[in-house]
């Protein structure tokens, strides 16, 4: 993971000083994850790419001014929201509206995580139905975390949220977890330690 991030710095400094072969790549390997997101809160795939290209084509255009970072993934999400929510905005709903209602949908499925460490085909089905139960929030913080692996205070930044609320949100959507699921214990134990590592 260390190695990715070093990696992901380089290309993110040879592309800020001009670099179109880093800048490329950058776009190869992050346009896939930028549209597993996007498509989470707007069901048309073509707005979504219209979007995922017009925060690259920002980004080289500002290339000399944008700021330097290590993560990445998290810059790039963080940005996509950003512009899918501004789009929205000028369909005549006002940011607020926007931000509390936005659609979040995503059909978790850890089947092969799960399947892979033997656990019982209809636990799994159970367990996503209940992830897929969520809030659009929880959803979109757990999506964040376990899914895309970025910190609270990333989550909070990319989501326009204070870093309390993130916790707050990941404990609501755990604790609803714990408290929906019917199994037993060890695989309760097997889930959380999957979820959490």
């Amino acid at each position: 993971m260390k190695t990715e991030q070093i990696d992901d710095g380089l290309l993110w400094q040879r592309f800020r000083s001009g670099d179109s072969v880093a800048f490329d790549q950058l776009v190869q390997a992050y346009y896939s994850v930028l549209f597993r997101y996007g498509i989470r809160f707007h069901p048309d795939e073509e707005y979504i790419k219209d979007c995922i290209q017009d925060v690259f084509v920002e980004l080289w255009q500002r290339r000399q001014t944008v700021r330097e970072t290590e993560f990445v993934k998290f810059y790039l999400l963080k940005s996509l929201r950003r512009r899918i929510f501004r789009g929205k905005a000028k369909w005549g709903t006002n940011w607020e509206s926007v931000q509390e209602n936005y659609l979040f949908e995503v059909e978790f499925s850890i089947e092969n995580q799960l399947i892979t460490q033997e656990i019982a085909h209809d636990q799994v089905r159970q367990l996503e139905t209940l992830l897929n139960q969520l809030s659009k929030r929880q959803k979109e913080v757990i999506f964040l975390k376990f899914y895309q692996g970025l910190t609270h205070e990333q989550i909070a930044e990319v989501m326009v949220l204070n870093r309390q609320s993130v916790y707050n949100i990941l404990h609501e959507a755990l604790q609803k977890l714990r408290n929906a699921w019917q199994g037993d214990m060890a695989f309760s134990i097997t889930l959380l330690s999957l979820l959490i590592r």
